[in-house]
């Protein structure tokens, strides 16, 4: 999951950080160290917190060779 999308869904980092009970610092971790995927364990927190508005988005997490392996 892209930060992006928690952040459009509640309508900011801080509160979609609220939402799930993380720190909005949390956002900025992962935007400069996590090409701005959110850690496993949060997506799944703002799945529920969406009441499944919000898809895990499994492909963000896949091992990047094995993408590599899929495309060709």
């Amino acid at each position: 999951m892209h930060i992006d999308e928690p952040i459009k869904f509640f309508g900011s980092a801080a509160k979609a950080a609220s939402a799930i009970g993380y720190n909005r610092v949390c956002f900025n971790d992962w935007r400069k160290k996590n090409r701005g995927i959110v850690s496993p364990k949060a997506a799944a927190l703002f799945v529920g917190a969406s009441d499944g508005k919000l898809e895990f988005g499994i492909h963000d997490y896949a091992n990047p060779e094995q993408k590599n392996q899929q495309a060709a």
